[in-house]
């Protein structure tokens, strides 16, 4: 099986994909099915919710932070090795948090379960960007766009489900037996790497460090400007240092043989565009995102359950759209579909914006829907460019840097709008409804704009991608 290939050296077996598909799923059901169990566990071990939130905030930061270093670290000494160590980590690790005896040691075995998700994630999309043909390139990756959508959509209501039977411990149980099977899968379909490892590759060290620290901080920082506020020293105390030493990273790395992320790719108008298109993707999906449960809970005055009900509507049809796009731009390249997901995901968040305590609310899940589908036409074709737009020696980076984009987009998304919503509501004068439509109004506006900047970032890349 590992062995099947044409004449160009790319593969004729369908379980490699498969087996990424498995990664791209948990990377989203991970975090759906154990964030709904934190009550739970807040509740266990007697801490409040600012403490037990750091379950699901470490395993960001220690994703994020690893992300691009274990990128190029793959392309040096072989993507296979780290992605099938990383499916062991996870195993491992997922087994321990369900047996963690108080949160210290389950806040540990999180840290490094998700040095293994790191370690699969970084490397997924340049696994099948390196085994299949070009023309294969985009379907593959929406294939993979629509298994991380159903792993979002699976993770709450089967976390909630799992959660209310067995209790907290079992949801990871859950995931230990997808990760086992993630990991006998890699094993047996993931080929043998076609190079040994650099032998003048020497690992960066200086850039590795001041990267983590610079991406640390910048989550941290902007994580909590909602919570304390912008003058807080905690906030602006990060938001230094993550300035500081992201200087001091760009200064090392530009002076470096082998450096942890090469800067080189940049130079790439194709690539730089790209990036740049998606992490503003990202902040316009994640304005609405982090508002609408208040407004289906607090305005329409829904259940919880039928809110979260609600809230599939983005990703259902990110998940529809999105094999059919990927597939589609393989045959008329990326540009005009990922400008033009823009520019409807930018018109989907007007219609938000204009929406009043009298719209229907199945037209506020068309709007919704729009924009899932909108961002399914962007971001498989996106991917596909930014993958195809570098040499196969720096897959691995690429990847990692297209993950890191997509968590520091999610994070500045959900910041800035719930700082920006925050500063509007108390501007504002009369009920709750009133504010928040108001309010509401002029964050998606906002994010509107942002969306439209992305669609003419997009426009202006290489054509011929």
């Amino acid at each position: 099986m590992n062995n099947m290939g044409d004449s160009n050296g790319y593969t004729k077996s369908k379980w490699i994909l498969y087996t990424v598909m498995i990664g791209a799923f948990m990377s989203m059901f991970d975090s759906g099915v154990v964030n709904v169990g934190l009550p739970v566990i807040s509740k266990e071990f007697k801490v409040d919710i600012n403490t037990v939130q750091w379950i699901a905030t470490i395993y960001l930061l220690t994703m994020s932070a690893l992300l691009p270093i274990l990128g190029t670290i793959a392309d040096n000494y072989g993507r296979r090795k780290i992605y099938n160590m990383g499916y062991f980590i996870i195993s491992i690790f997922t087994l321990l948090c369900g047996l963690s005896v108080n949160l210290t040691m389950l806040l540990v075995m999180r840290t490094l379960q998700a040095v293994g998700g790191a370690m699969v994630m970084a490397n997924g999309m340049a696994i099948v960007t390196e085994n299949y043909p070009p023309n294969e390139r985009g379907k593959n990756i929406g294939l993979l766009a629509t298994t991380m959508a159903i792993g979002s959509i699976a993770g709450p209501p089967l976390g909630g489900y799992v959660t209310g039977i067995w209790g907290w411990r079992s949801v990871f149980y859950l995931t230990f037996i997808v990760s086992i099977l993630g990991f006998i899968a890699s094993y047996y379909s993931v080929p043998l790497d076609r190079k040994g490892a650099k032998k003048d590759f020497k690992f960066d060290l200086t850039g590795s460090i001041f990267l983590v620290l610079s991406i640390v901080t910048f989550i941290l920082g902007f994580s909590d400007i909602n919570k304390y506020g912008i003058n807080n020293p905690i906030v602006y105390g990060s938001l230094i240092i993550f300035a500081v030493s992201f200087v001091i990273f760009i200064i090392a790395e530009t002076k470096k043989e082998h450096p942890v992320v090469n800067l080189s790719l940049f130079k790439n108008i194709t690539f730089t565009s790209s990036v740049i298109a998606s992490l503003l993707s990202f902040m316009t999906m994640y304005s609405p995102n982090v508002l609408m449960p208040f407004y289906y809970q607090k305005v329409v005055g829904l259940s919880v359950g039928t809110s979260g009900l609600y809230m599939m509507a983005f990703p259902v049809a990110m998940a529809i759209i999105s094999p059919f796009s990927g597939a589609l731009s393989d045959r008329i390249g990326a540009v005009a579909l990922t400008s033009s997901g823009l520019v409807i995901n930018g018109i989907g968040l007007i219609l938000l914006a204009n929406v009043k305590i009298n719209t229907p609310i199945y037209l506020v899940l068309v709007y919704v829907g729009l924009m899932g589908l909108s961002l399914g036409m962007f971001q498989s074709p996106n991917n596909s460019c930014i993958m195809g737009s570098v040499p196969k020696d720096k897959l691995g980076a690429a990847n990692g840097i297209t993950q890191l984009v997509k968590n520091l987009g999610m994070v500045m998304g959900m910041a800035f709008s719930v700082a920006l919503f925050t500063a509007f509501m108390k501007h504002y004068t009369g009920n709750y409804s009133t504010k928040f439509l108001q309010s509401a109004h002029i964050v998606y506006y906002i994010a509107a704009v942002l969306s439209f900047i992305g669609a003419a970032i997009s426009a202006i890349r290489n054509k011929t991608n």
